[in-house]
C-alpha cells in the first residue's frame, strides 16, 4: 500500500470522474438522486450546474415506482439531452440494494453517497437542525455532482452467497448473546451465587469454579438437570450424581457435595419464583441450543464456500480461522474489484481524524477513529488484527512500537492498515507461509 503520486487532489477517485465529464458541458450532466427508505423513495433531478430538472418526487418500492423512475429519467435525459447520467444514493441499510441492482441491469451504473457525508454536506448549507427527504435529496445531489461517492459492484455467486450468510451468521451471533446474558439473568434470581460475573465480584468472593461460566461443562450441566437449589438442599452427592447420570452426564462426588455446600449457604428465593423462573430457563436452553446449532450450520457453510476462493489461502495462515476468513471475505468481496489493498482498507472507513493547521500538528494525537466506512468490513478487520497480533510475530512487534509514541486504538488501526498490505499480497501471489513486512525478510 505504498503512496502513488496522484494527478488529482482527490485521487484516483476524482480522476476517474475529471475523465467521465471532461468536454461536457454542466447543463448536460444529468444528476439523479434517490433518498431511499423502506417502502417508498424519494427522486430529485438536476443538472450539474445544480438546476433542478425535476422538482422531488415519491415513488414506491414496487414494479411500478421502477418503471416510472426510468420513465422519468428517459424524459429528462431527452429534455437536457444529457451525455452523462450519474444515479445517486445512500446505501442506507439493505433497502437500497434491490433497486441499485435493476438500475444496474438496465444498465445504468449507481453511485453510494455515503451517510455521513450527506450529514456533513447538511451542515455546510448551514442545515444542521433541517432534515427531510428533499433536503437529503439536495445534498446527494450536491455532492454526486462533486463526482463524490463511490460506484456500486454487488456481490455475485459465491460472493453473494457468502455476504448473506454471514450477515445471517452475525445476527444468530447476537440473538445468542442475548440469549445467554438472559439465561445468566434467570440464575441470579433462581441460585443467587451460582454465577459470580465480574473481576471486583469474583476477588471478594469465591466462585464455585474458576472457569468462566460459558465454559464450565458442570454448571451447564447443573442447570439442565436441577438449577432449583431448594432441591439441591434436600439431595445427596450420590443422589445429584444419579441425577447427572440419568441425563448421561458426568460428575464427581466431590464435585456434587461442593455444588450442594454452594446452595446450602445461599439466600434462597421463593419456591413460587424459582417454580417459573426454571420453566423459563429450559425455554431459553432450548432455543440456545437451536440457536447453535444454526450458528454451526452456517460457520460450516461459509468454509465451504471459501474454499472456493482465493482467500483460502489465508486459512493456512497461523491464527485465522476459516470462519474469520469467510467473514473477511464477505465484507471484501471480489478481490478483482480492486486495483490496490487501499481500496480495501479505505471502505473500511478506519481512518485515524486529525485536526492539524499551521504550528498545530498533532498527526492524530488525541483525535478519535472516523468510523464511515462500512462496518461489516471494519468488524471483520478489527477481528481479524486482534487473533494476528498473538500468532503472527511482525505485526506484534509493530503494534507494541507504535504504543509507545500513539494510543492504543491509534495505533491497533495502523496496524491493522499494515496488516490488510500483508495480506493482500498474499492473496496476490497465493504464498501462505508467513506474514512478512517487506520481501525477503525473516522471521
Amino acid at each position: 500500500m505504498s503512496k502513488k503520486p496522484n494527478s488529482h487532489v482527490r485521487g484516483e477517485r476524482g480522476q476517474a470522474f475529471a475523465n467521465l465529464i471532461r468536454g461536457i458541458p454542466s447543463e448536460q450532466i444529468l444528476c439523479v438522486s434517490l433518498d431511499i427508505s423502506k417502502y417508498f423513495h424519494v427522486v430529485m433531478m438536476h443538472n450539474g450546474l445544480g438546476e433542478i430538472v425535476k422538482p422531488a418526487f415519491e415513488i414506491d418500492f414496487y414494479q411500478s415506482g421502477f418503471d416510472q423512475l426510468c420513465q422519468v429519467i428517459d424524459q429528462a435525459t431527452d429534455e437536457t439531452q444529457a451525455q452523462v447520467v450519474l444515479i445517486g444514493m445512500e446505501p442506507t441499510s439493505h433497502y437500497f440494494e434491490n433497486l441499485a441492482r435493476h438500475l444496474l441491469q438496465q444498465p445504468r451504473p449507481v453511485t453510494l453517497i455515503n451517510s455521513f457525508a450527506v450529514k456533513q454536506n447538511r451542515g455546510q448549507q448551514m442545515m444542521h437542525r433541517e432534515k427531510t427527504d428533499p433536503i437529503d435529496c439536495g445534498a446527494i445531489g450536491d455532492l454526486l455532482r462533486r463526482g463524490e461517492g463511490t460506484p456500486y459492484k454487488p456481490a455475485t455467486g459465491v460472493y453473494l452467497q457468502l455476504q448473506q450468510l454471514d450477515r445471517v451468521r452475525l445476527s444468530k451471533v447476537k440473538i445468542e448473546g442475548m440469549l445467554k446474558n438472559q439465561i445468566i439473568a434467570h440464575l441470579d434470581r433462581i441460585f443467587p451465587g451460582l454465577v459470580i460475573l465480574g473481576k471486583a465480584a469474583r476477588e471478594r468472593y469465591t466462585p464455585l469454579f474458576q472457569v468462566n461460566f460459558w465454559q464450565c461443562k458442570t454448571l451447564q450441566h447443573l442447570i439442565r438437570v436441577c438449577p432449583d437449589p431448594h432441591q439441591l438442599v434436600r439431595m445427596t452427592p450420590e443422589q445429584l450424581v444419579q441425577a447427572f447420570r440419568a441425563h448421561n452426564y458426568r460428575l464427581g462426588h466431590k464435585i456434587a457435595a461442593k455444588i450442594i455446600a454452594r446452595a446450602q449457604i445461599a439466600l434462597l428465593p421463593e419456591p413460587e419464583l424459582v417454580s417459573i423462573r426454571c420453566e423459563l430457563l429450559q425455554h431459553d436452553l432450548d432455543l440456545l441450543e437451536v440457536v447453535q446449532t444454526h450458528i454451526a450450520e452456517l460457520e460450516q457453510r461459509l468454509t465451504d464456500l471459501v474454499a472456493q476462493t482465493p482467500f483460502q489461502v489465508w486459512v493456512q495462515l497461523k491464527g485465522l480461522s476459516a470462519v474469520q476468513v469467510a467473514s473477511l471475505a464477505a465484507a471484501i468481496g471480489d478481490p478483482n474489484n480492486y486495483s490496490h489493498a487501499g481500496q480495501v482498507f479505505r471502505r473500511s472507513g478506519l481512518v485515524s481524524g486529525r485536526n492539524d493547521s499551521g504550528n498545530r500538528q498533532r498527526k492524530g494525537k488525541g483525535n478519535s477513529i472516523v468510523k464511515v466506512g462500512d462496518i461489516y468490513l471494519r468488524r471483520a478487520l478489527m477481528s481479524v488484527v486482534t487473533t494476528l497480533l498473538l500468532h503472527q510475530p511482525v505485526l506484534g512487534r509493530y503494534y507494541r512500537k507504535l504504543c509507545r509514541k500513539k494510543h492504543p486504538g491509534v495505533a491497533r488501526v495502523a496496524t491493522a492498515r499494515k496488516m490488510v498490505a500483508i495480506l493482500w499480497a498474499t492473496l496476490r501471489d497465493q504464498y501462505p507461509v508467513s506474514l512478512i513486512s517487506c520481501k525477503g525478510a525473516t522471521m
